[in-house]
């Protein structure tokens, strides 16, 4: 499946007149890699044998992967792909109202946030580790609470209504205040909250309790992190938007001031 997606979105950049952008199409496979290394790899083993290892493979489906992705703007690139009648049926459907629901950052982040509480702070997780048909729906959950969440807070894609600047700061707060709640409760938490993890913490000479306290450091300071990461992104963009925007105030302004602008010629006739 990733390699598909991955296939798919490299064949439809190669049909993009005047070429696509190398970054966006290295974002996108970066996060397709992302993706099969938390699933794939021996994170997802150990995952059953330590939380903290579970921790890192529920970021890296959650933040990194989703970002990642995000930046690398399918939507986007399926419009510059499709031909006309292509390009008028994606544009329909993210008019449609569940579409611009779904891609308001209000929406995004209050699912994602919901997830993580829903999850670290109930039953559902130790219940996942119990049974393959949850765990798997947990990370499906993660991950596309992830997407939901960043995708307009990146605005990468088209979407409508992108949010201002100031808004998305906001609510990136929102998302990594979040993240500090369940790695406080985490780290601080006197007794092992989830008892799937004491035999296999035991069988590894592990302290259980000790591990559950890393993985709260891992969310917590590993949020962060990112969180701060992207924020310093955000701003470095945005500065370069509004410089691109002076500049072509600037460049309008001595276009009509110019001798023999339509300006100019209008006043003299």
């Amino acid at each position: 499946m990733l390699a598909v997606a991955g296939v798919g979105y490299l064949l439809a950049a190669g049909r993009v007149r005047g070429g696509w952008s190398r970054k966006r199409s290295a974002s996108f496979i970066a996060g397709l890699v992302v993706v099969a290394t938390a699933l794939l790899s021996g994170i997802d083993t150990y995952a059953d044998y330590l939380l903290s290892v579970h921790m890192v493979e529920h970021m890296l489906l959650m933040t990194v992967a989703p970002v990642l992705l995000v930046c690398g703007a399918p939507v986007r690139l399926a419009l510059a792909a499709s031909r006309s009648r292509g390009r008028r049926a994606i544009a329909m459907l993210l008019h449609q109202r569940v579409v611009a629901l779904a891609t308001r950052p209000a929406f995004g982040v209050t699912l994602l946030c919901a997830v993580m509480l829903g999850t670290y702070l109930t039953g559902l997780f130790e219940l996942s580790l119990r049974s393959q048909t949850v765990h798997a729906l947990e990370h499906a959950a993660f991950f596309w609470s992830g997407v939901l969440c960043f995708a307009p807070l990146i605005a990468a894609d088209p979407f409508p209504r992108p949010p201002s600047a100031l808004l998305r700061f906001a609510w990136l707060m929102v998302v990594m205040t979040a993240m500090v709640v369940v790695g406080a409760l985490l780290s601080f938490d006197s007794s092992v909250r989830y008892a799937p993890y004491l035999e296999p913490a035991r069988a590894m000479h592990v302290s259980a309790l000790a591990d559950q306290q890393l993985a709260g450091v891992v969310m917590w300071f590993g949020g962060g992190l990112f969180g701060a990461v992207l924020m310093l992104v955000l701003v470095t963009q945005t500065l370069f938007a509004e410089e691109r925007r002076q500049r072509r105030r600037e460049r309008y302004a001595s276009d009509r001031a110019a001798p023999g602008s339509t300006a100019e010629r209008a006043f003299i006739a």
